[in-house]
């Protein structure tokens, strides 16, 4: 993604802070800090030993503090320039925070941090703690919502990202289809998949989920196990490939051998319900109608949805969850650019149905990100 979309990012972040009277903003969450300036962690769950940080002030001078060991690659992927490292793992450099805060005029005054709304902060409550101590006439705020308004409408370049995630997860399940067989196990299945994924430029598989057979129909997170495809088996899976950061989420499901009546019955339906879902999506309206018209559309044909609580989809884009859920209370406006999947569901003896899709909010209606065949494949 080219430097100039984070210097923009940076820009928007920042005069949503001065209109709210902050004087910058503290980030130190994985997506946050990639968002911002486009630097991906290779391990981020080495950050709980050495965590990184993104100050960007109300006048939109930004910089990192992060460990000496990432310093280098800092340098050369973020699009952020004041770069300062500090070398002690364990916990943030609080010293060094307190140092750049006063250097950019963020030692007085609100200070967004992520406090709220499915934000996580990247640090530690001591060191945040710490932090508040040393800067007496500080108070930090949540700036949740600031950062979802900016994160949850994707630009281009990221619905670019998106496809490509997409693409390569498309793949994977064609791979996947092709090597189903009776005999095989849910685990050979999960490896062709993340082989597909590696293969065809993703960052690495975010997800794979694998389930098959009448006992395991209703356990919907399910990791691959050794349990081998047997004839009359509905086999479904749900995964993601990461790409640039982004990610895929969506699902598919295919039958060994021929499938029943009821099977092919109730997977009509729930492609009926999912159009009627993408009917619903427009400009304006609340996400709020998208998951109303699953409930109707299953209550209308007298079917038993399995919905979750009135949710069927969510955000996605450097998480493979976000804002805003697809849910009969979530009151977000779609608006040009606004990203989520649907996945209405019936899960049954018969099997699972849910063929999730990714879209992305149009002025001339909803584009479907997801390409992959929606019909129930059979494997003879």
């Amino acid at each position: 993604m080219d430097k100039s979309e984070y210097l923009e990012r940076i820009q928007g972040i920042a005069a949503s802070m001065a209109r709210a009277g902050f004087s910058g903003t503290l980030l130190s969450a994985e997506a946050n800090v990639d968002y911002y300036c486009g630097f991906r962690h290779h391990a981020p769950w080495s950050l709980f030993a050495r965590p990184y940080l993104l100050l960007i002030n109300a006048d939109a001078r930004a910089a990192l503090v992060t460990h000496s060991f990432l310093a280098s690659e800092m340098e050369r992927s973020a699009a952020v320039e004041d770069i300062r490292s500090y070398t002690r793992s364990g916990h943030a450099p609080v010293a060094l925070v307190v140092e750049v805060m006063r250097e950019l005029g963020m030692d007085r005054g609100r200070i967004g941090a992520e406090l709220g709304y499915e934000q996580r902060l990247g640090m530690s409550w001591e060191d945040l703690h710490s932090l508040s101590e040393a800067l007496s006439q500080v108070m930090f705020c949540d700036v949740s919502d600031q950062l979802w308004r900016q994160r949850m409408i994707k630009s281009p370049a990221e619905l670019a990202l998106l496809r490509q995630a997409v693409a390569i997860t498309d793949h994977a399940f064609q791979a996947c289809f092709a090597a189903a067989r009776p005999g095989v196990s849910e685990k050979e299945i999960a490896r062709v998949a993340a082989e597909t994924m590696i293969h065809h430029g993703a960052d690495r598989p975010g997800f794979v989920l694998v389930v098959s057979g009448i006992e395991n129909y209703r356990r919907l997170s399910g990791k691959p196990t050794e349990r081998q495809l047997q004839r009359g088996d509905m086999l479904w899976i749900d995964m993601g490939a990461v790409y640039q950061g982004y990610w895929a989420d969506f699902c598919r499901a295919a039958v060994i051998g021929k499938p029943t009546f009821t099977q092919i019955d109730l997977h009509d339906t729930l492609l009926e319900v999912n159009q009627q879902c993408l009917d619903a999506v427009r400009i304006g309206q609340p996400v709020s109608r998208v998951a109303q018209t699953a409930e109707s559309a299953f209550a209308a044909r007298g079917v038993e949805a399995s919905i979750g609580k009135g949710r069927i989809g969510h955000g996605i884009g450097l998480m493979a969850t976000e804002p805003p859920h697809v849910a009969l209370y979530e009151q977000t406006l779609m608006q040009e650019g606004l990203v989520f999947t649907i996945e209405p569901r019936v899960v049954n003896d018969a099997g699972i149905f849910n063929c999730e899709e990714e879209l992305v909010v149009c002025f001339q209606g909803p584009e479907l990100l997801t390409t992959a065949p929606r019909e129930l494949t059979v494997i003879d």
